[in-house]
């Protein structure tokens, strides 16, 4: 292995691992989460919507195979979020606060729906 080889692969892994802790553009937070199953197992490809304090629905995003969802871009402010799949929901979470440069974590529990 040539050292060119190593400090090439070193600055790549370097980078990408940094894009996923870099913050929001100035003055722009993130609200990111899991969802988990009664059994707080996570649970991917379920929908998770993110609706500002008006209720005016903002952005809808899916789970990652490990059930982490992430919505960057934020401006400053209140949002609620819930997750949804077939036949399963979870609590709205409200008065989730996002402050720029911040992720603001969530965990959310998808539920049986109520006939």
């Amino acid at each position: 292995m040539s050292l060119k080889w190593v400090l090439g692969t070193s600055l790549f892994v370097a980078v990408a691992v940094g894009s996923f802790a870099t913050p929001s553009p100035g003055g722009l937070g993130t609200v990111g989460g899991q969802v988990l199953d009664s059994k707080d197992r996570p649970v991917a490809e379920v929908h998770v919507t993110l609706q500002d304090t008006e209720g005016g629905h903002l952005e809808t995003t899916e789970t990652n195979s490990q059930g982490h969802f992430w919505f960057p871009s934020l401006p400053e402010g209140q949002y609620s979020v819930r997750a949804s799949d077939h036949g399963r929901v979870s609590e709205w979470r409200q008065g989730i606060w996002v402050s720029p440069g911040h992720q603001t974590d969530v965990v959310l529990h998808l539920r049986p729906k109520k006939p």
